[in-house]
């Protein structure tokens, strides 16, 4: 049987995942979203299966690589060619 300290614990336990899960997933739509925003601001228009697939990334490291890779192309194509290729 369980006891009230176990059954506590285990709501303990419960939380601290919500929360880290909350927060993950937080950092995730925060990358994207300023990834988004640094491609409009220094290409302007975007295509849409490239807003997409931003969108659609769930992962952390991709977002970060392609976040960096925006920041070093000068052009839309070469962001897209790094990305494709997996640049660091």
């Amino acid at each position: 049987m369980a006891t009230p300290a176990m059954i506590l614990s285990w709501k303990q336990e419960g939380r601290a995942e919500g929360f880290a899960e909350g927060l993950a997933s937080g950092m995730i739509e925060s990358r994207r979203e300023d990834l988004l925003k640094l491609l409009r601001v220094k290409f302007v228009t975007l295509p849409p299966e490239l807003s997409s697939a931003v969108r659609s990334e769930t992962a952390l490291d991709p977002l970060t690589r392609w976040f960096d890779a925006a920041l070093s192309a000068p052009t839309l194509e070469a962001f897209a060619v790094m990305i494709r290729s997996g640049v660091r």
